[in-house]
């Protein structure tokens, strides 16, 4: 798979689908033949959602052993119920049609009135004049650090088959660029022996303090991946945003393959585009697109058309063609684009 080059979807079990039960198998094996068709071999699934951003969508896509787990199940999904679980039928499907399979989930985005139901500890990201991120919780949050793993863990177990060939996540990160909870100065007073209350975003102490911290966490998690699969390729979806805590000289060594940059979820041109992937590297680069038309509840995406996807196509190509750490493209999400949204995706993926 060394010279592989990933051409895929990004597809939400329930984010974002029409039926409130989530995507069923016939639309996954019509979308299997659709992609074999086209060339693409990875579909990415992501097995969350959120009703912050789609009311009738909440919580984990898959019957969750771990009983603690059992308050963020989405009871109303499909896949989440034992009897109809279907993404054992995708990934082995998936495999006849030789596209690899990606789990994905977004860590430290919770329901709060779901959460501390099992994890007592789990708490909300704070700014420091003490507002509360909406849904966004602090991975110094004793609860919120024991959840992630056990999200991670629990879906890697269920889903342990040879055709996942990657494990995607985003977050485990400071939303907003920055925690001011007592966790987190705890945890900071502990390795530098200073009061976080003395300092704001963009102090070098407290910037290098968030990226070993989160390095720590991301090297520690990966670790418990690859108890599990030692032979996952792992994939961060960041765009190593100021203040996150992620560092692109310090993501090998914490066990991450690959960088997935959000690209297009807000208006940008091609100058924007390559200055992002230029401050990714040296690290390998899977883009992942948003060709989505539609903003959402609480998130304004940018509405696209044909000609943005086009664009876009082209940037890749043109950037492709120096930098052989741009591994690949996925667009998000399948279940949002319109016809000739779809018909653009189809075209770029030809010209790549």
């Amino acid at each position: 798979m060394e010279n592989t080059f990933y051409k895929g979807w990004q597809i939400g079990i329930t984010y974002e689908a029409e039926d409130e039960r989530g995507v069923n198998l016939n639309k996954m094996l019509m979308l299997l033949d659709e992609m074999a068709e086209n060339g693409m071999n990875i579909l990415s699934l992501m097995m969350v959602s959120y009703a912050y951003f789609d009311p009738i969508h909440d919580g984990l896509c898959w019957p969750v052993r771990n009983r603690k787990l059992e308050y963020l199940r989405d009871i109303g999904c499909t896949n989440a119920q034992k009897e109809t679980e279907f993404v054992s039928k995708v990934i082995e499907e998936a495999e006849a049609r030789s596209i690899g399979v990606q789990l994905f989930t977004n860590l430290g985005i919770y329901n709060p009135e779901r959460v501390r139901l099992s994890y007592l500890n789990a708490f909300e990201q704070v700014s420091k004049n003490n507002d509360k991120y909406k849904w966004l919780f602090c991975p110094d949050s004793p609860g919120v650090w024991e959840l992630e793993k056990d999200e991670i863990t629990d879906l890697l177990e269920l889903y342990n088959h040879k055709n996942v060939k990657s494990i995607g996540y985003e977050r485990l990160s400071y939303a907003g660029g920055s925690c001011f909870c007592d966790f987190s100065k705890t945890a900071f007073q502990k390795e530098t022996g200073l009061d976080l209350s003395g300092f704001s975003r963009g102090d070098l102490v407290f910037e290098q303090w968030k990226v070993s911290n989160i390095t720590n966490k991301l090297k520690s998690l990966n670790d418990s991946i690859r108890a599990i699969r030692p032979d996952i390729m792992i994939s961060l979806h960041t765009s190593l945003a100021s203040g996150w805590g992620h560092e692109k000289s310090k993501l090998r060594g914490a066990g991450i393959d690959f960088v997935m940059p959000h690209i297009a979820h807000f208006p940008m041109n091609q100058n924007d585009f390559n200055l992002l992937l230029d401050s990714i590297h040296p690290n390998d680069i899977i883009l992942q697109v948003c060709v989505r038309d539609k903003a959402l509840n609480n998130y304004n995406i940018w509405a696209k058309t044909p000609q943005i996807i086009r664009d876009i196509g082209i940037w890749s190509k043109e950037y492709k063609m120096n930098h052989s750490n741009l591994k690949g493209i996925i667009f998000f999400n399948e279940n949002t684009v319109s016809h000739e949204n779809r018909k653009a995706v189809y075209h770029l993926i030809r010209e790549l």
